[in-house]
């Protein structure tokens, strides 16, 4: 894949995530690992992640902005994040953030995340952008709060995942929650 850069990072950029990088995304979403942290409970076949694709919207101010998570060194597809259900009226949108887990913990996520929502925030002009976790997905919830989100609500027992009921965390942010996060430190800094 070439070198496109659309947000640049410390250790990574972000790049519209392209039709070649759908074999990578079936595989993370269909591995039990990841599955089971994610609000997606049944089988992603190659015809299913194409019609995803093929759905998603193209040209004027979109609803959702799909972005790959590359390793700036390599130029590794390491994994996706993006802003679903844009509202441009009350500007807010909800954001996610998939990666292979060979990638997990390692910082890569709080860094997808503070680029997406510098962007969110600082060329978008959004005044808000919310995420949910499972509840036993600590480490999700720790890569938000890094990013300044904080937790706005639970809804109980809405995921049922290995044979039990978890509850949903509802996260949200503001750019001025943002601005003062750990993350806007780490990475803002000259």
């Amino acid at each position: 894949m070439d070198s496109i850069q659309f947000l640049r990072g410390h250790q990574l950029d972000l790049r519209p995530l392209e039709e070649a990088d759908l074999p990578r995304c079936q595989r993370w979403i269909n591995d039990p690992e990841v599955r089971r942290t994610t609000t997606l409970a049944f089988p992603m076949d190659a015809r299913a992640e194409r019609a995803w694709w093929e759905g998603q919207p193209r040209g004027g101010a979109p609803h959702t902005i799909n972005l790959a998570i590359v390793l700036k060194d390599s130029g590794e597809h390491i994994g996706n994040t993006g802003l679903m259900g844009i509202n441009w009226i009350d500007r807010r949108g909800t954001s996610g953030t998939i990666l292979d887990p060979a990638h997990w913990r390692r910082g890569y996520a709080t860094e997808a995340k503070w680029l997406l929502l510098k962007y969110a925030f600082l060329e978008l002009g959004l005044r808000r952008v919310e995420s949910v976790v499972i509840a036993f997905n600590e480490a999700s919830a720790r890569h938000l709060k890094a990013n300044g989100f904080t937790q706005e609500g639970l809804r109980p027992q809405a995921f049922f995942r290995e044979g039990a009921f978890h509850d949903e965390q509802l996260f949200g942010v503001t750019p001025e929650a943002f601005k003062a996060s750990r993350a806007w430190a780490r990475y803002e800094a000259p």
